[in-house]
């Protein structure tokens, strides 16, 4: 829950429900630039790509065009300043903005923007209830008092169920509108199991069924089958650093935890230090794991291997979101894990810090 608004803010391509008929205008003005260039950008294979340009004359820009569907859009200042995210409808849209505080840019007039800012705005005051429980609960432990710290780790996890809920419910009360199924992609895929997942999409309506949100959704559901617990790990091959091949079926009879991590990943580094020690506990008792990463870069991705002190084994394709094996597992977001046992069976996932410490401490008693 921690990166939610980061991965909400890094968002790809959102459809709402309506059919496009019309066309779209934007027009905006940004305080303080006189002249220049204001860049609408779409996001390819997780990258920004610029497909329109529109001069800045006298702190004014415009943009026209046609969405078959809406979509979510970039600008950018100059191409390097990131200063507003909107859902583009065919719509009438203005953007007020101020070179100083480019991040407080406002957005009006595009329907799906509005149904999202909802959601924004809800989930961003119960993540400042998280974090202030969580700043209670390292307060507590710094001081030594125990109970206090007890309490606000149970708040804690009521808050994050909350928040669970009240996504899973904002989902139901707008699954008109494909914002909902952008936010069942992003926020619930690697929350809720199958069955559950099937439920949501099949209430989706025929006008969004197109939609490349939705479409992925049914993708991710039928893959959920085949890596859900029971199931046997789907098998994959990739090369580790040193460019040698490791296959997944390779480590069977261990129980292996496949690890999806990156180096850019900041609660995958804050992690590994408890996988470490997991490690170093149960690894002369049969434990093993695969760490896939994410990475784009062999560099960045060996040194956080070597920073990390990770010592079990790594494989990465270097392909960012199209990892393959993050593809075959319908990985969406990181870090997410399976734990397997010796015969290559799934038997739990989603395991992080004492979850997973309890769930070994079961398989591999004292």
């Amino acid at each position: 829950m921690k990166n939610f608004l980061a991965i909400l803010v890094l968002a790809l391509t959102v459809f709402s429900c309506q059919t496009a008929k019309d066309e779209f205008s934007i027009k905006g003005t940004i305080a303080g630039v006189e002249t220049g260039k204001v860049y609408l950008q779409k996001i390819v294979d997780g990258r920004p790509q610029s497909i329109d340009t529109a001069d800045i004359v006298d702190g004014k820009f415009a943009f026209t065009g046609k969405m078959e569907l809406p979509d979510i859009r970039i600008l950018r200042l100059n191409e390097q300043d990131y200063f507003a995210q909107l859902f583009l409808d065919n719509a009438k849209i203005k953007v007020v903005a101020n070179k100083d505080s480019l991040r407080a840019t406002k957005i009006t007039g595009s329907p799906s923007q509005d149904i999202f800012q909802v959601y924004l705005t809800e989930l961003e005051k119960l993540n400042k209830q998280v974090q202030d429980l969580q700043q209670k609960y390292q307060t507590a432990m710094q001081s030594g008092n125990a109970d206090e710290a007890k309490r606000a780790e149970i708040d804690y996890k009521a808050m994050i169920e909350d928040m669970k809920v009240f996504t899973k419910n904002f989902v139901k009360e707008h699954n008109s509108s494909v914002v909902a199924a952008y936010i069942t992609l992003v926020q619930l895929v690697n929350e809720i199991e199958s069955s559950e997942l099937d439920s949501i999409v099949a209430k989706f309506p025929a006008e969004i069924s197109a939609s490349e949100y939705v479409v992925k959704l049914k993708e991710i559901a039928d893959a959920m089958k085949t890596t859900a617990v029971g199931a046997v790990a789907p098998d994959f091959t990739m090369n580790d650093p040193a460019g040698n091949p490791v296959t997944l079926s390779s480590l069977r009879g261990k129980v292996v935890l496949i690890d999806f991590w990156a180096s850019w990943c900041a609660p995958c580094r804050q992690e590994n230090p408890n996988v470490v020690k997991l490690y170093q506990k149960y690894n002369s008792k049969g434990f093993e794991i695969i760490g896939v990463s994410l990475d784009r870069t062999k560099e960045e991705w060996v040194q956080a291997i070597k920073d990390d002190q990770l010592s079990w084994v790594h494989v990465s394709d270097l392909q960012f979101w199209q990892n393959t094996a993050a593809r075959l597992y319908s990985v969406n977001a990181i870090p997410q894990t399976y734990l397997l046992d010796a015969e290559g069976k799934i038997i739990a996932k989603g395991l992080r810090s004492e979850q997973l410490a309890a769930k070994l401490g079961e398989l591999f008693p004292e």
